[in-house]
């Protein structure tokens, strides 16, 4: 192994130190090994080849193969009998969500929660939620003094927003959020029996938790949007229990991890780059075209893997039924064969849109439209109410694996 493999490997693992700056070796990667077979695991970092990936629906890969995949498999036999018991647990709990389903049961249960997350229904039921929300938050922040952890507003404010389209009481957010951290740093993984015990105690208190949040407003007919739709897609057959159950329990983990980072690091990224705050800040307008812009430069998450469902040549390279393959985001959205000058942020570039950070085709993100408005109503906000916001210099830390975020943000909010 070279260098640069070493690197990647240390990115997937989650080394601080990589995470700090992990576009030079995401590029290296992209351009050097495009198609890179480590054993049973394929990485892509080409955009085409991503956003193929991204794409399929059951051609390429199966999410239900990912329960015989070849690492998967692996894992089942070097955990212990409670560690294997444990990750089989919330391998089921998994393939009932929306994420982990294929053809015929995807687009069914698809179209059973689309309505909610339609740009009318979202604008009618959640964007005046969301603006109040910010314009709470922000006060706040600005009477404290204006010094304050991004990190932590940044995580606050989506699970605020969680809350209201779920139903959940803010005294219950931190506690839910704790149980989704869990099944977040075990998502996807065959690496750590800790993680997969972990996470299956979080899912048996957070799926039972639901069954009491839905009872209680069943019972008081103060359903949500969302839990009406689920609910009435249960009474009508689209969906089982336990579908719609796990629909909520996605919504919970998926809903506001991403998006605490697009709004941490976006604003991270905005105020290192002064020519760009000082235009959105003449040109609140751009807001929109800023936040496209930041889920190419940033994006949130920075690879998925995904499960080989049949045998095929991918770049030259040998992809075998069962292989896990890894699509890099980061390394996609920074492809200068589809951006112009690709490493640069730019708020009036024309290609922003081409990224891949919501994934594509059938399993685009369904909660895009959510993310998009937080984050237009939040930078927003700040470029017109703290247009001298500045970072506190500090030398930041990093976490996470996919989910790239830093360990801690101090600025200083200044109108």
């Amino acid at each position: 192994m070279n260098p640069l493999q070493d690197d990647v490997l240390a990115l997937l693992a989650g080394d601080g130190r990589k995470l700090a700056d992990p576009y030079p070796t995401w590029n290296r990667l992209r351009e050097e090994i495009p198609v890179w077979k480590q054993g049973d695991v394929v990485i892509l970092s080409r955009h085409q080849q991503v956003q193929e990936l991204l794409s399929d629906n059951n051609i390429l890969y199966s999410r239900q193969g990912t329960k015989t995949s070849a690492r998967y498999e692996r894992a089942k036999q070097e955990f212990s009998p409670h560690g294997r018991a444990a990750f089989g647990r919330v391998l089921d709990q998994e393939f009932h969500q929306l994420v982990r389903m294929d053809p015929p049961d995807h687009p069914r249960v698809r179209r059973a929660v689309q309505p909610p997350f339609s740009a009318r229904n979202l604008a009618r039921e959640m964007q005046d939620k969301v603006n109040e929300r910010v314009d709470r938050n922000l006060t706040s922040l600005a009477e404290g003094g204006g010094e304050a952890d991004f990190k932590k507003f940044a995580y606050s404010l989506p699970l605020q927003v969680l809350g209201d389209l779920l139903g959940i009481p803010i005294d219950d957010l931190d506690m839910v959020h704790s149980w989704a951290q869990k099944i977040a740093e075990n998502k996807f993984n065959a690496d750590s029996e800790k993680a997969a015990i972990e996470a299956d105690d979080a899912y048996r208190q957070l799926m039972a938790y639901i069954d009491v949040l839905v009872a209680r407003q069943q019972a008081s007919g103060s359903e949500t949007g969302l839990v009406a739709a689920l609910l009435d897609s249960e009474k009508n057959g689209m969906v089982s229990h336990e579908e719609a159950m796990a629909m909520m329990a996605l919504m919970i983990f998926a809903g506001h991890e991403t998006t605490s980072n697009l709004l941490a690091i976006g604003l991270l990224e905005l105020l290192r780059h002064p020519d760009q705050w000082d235009r959105l800040v003449a040109e609140p307008e751009r807001v929109p075209a800023a936040v496209e812009e930041l889920l190419r430069f940033v994006t949130p998450a920075h690879f998925l893997p995904y499960v080989a469902k049949e045998s095929r040549e991918i770049g030259g390279v040998l992809v075998e039924a069962g292989d896990t393959v890894i699509g890099v985001l980061a390394a996609a959205n920074r492809d200068p064969a589809v951006f112009e000058r690709a490493d640069e942020l730019d708020i009036e570039r024309s290609d922003s849109r081409a990224h891949v950070s919501l994934g594509l085709g059938p399993h685009f993100c369904l909660g895009a439209g959510l993310a998009r408005m937080e984050a237009t109503a939040l930078f927003g906000a700040i470029v017109r109410g703290f247009p001298n916001a500045r970072l506190v210099e500090a030398d930041l830390r990093w976490g996470g694996r996919s989910l790239r975020t830093p360990l801690a943000l101090p600025i200083r909010l200044l109108g």
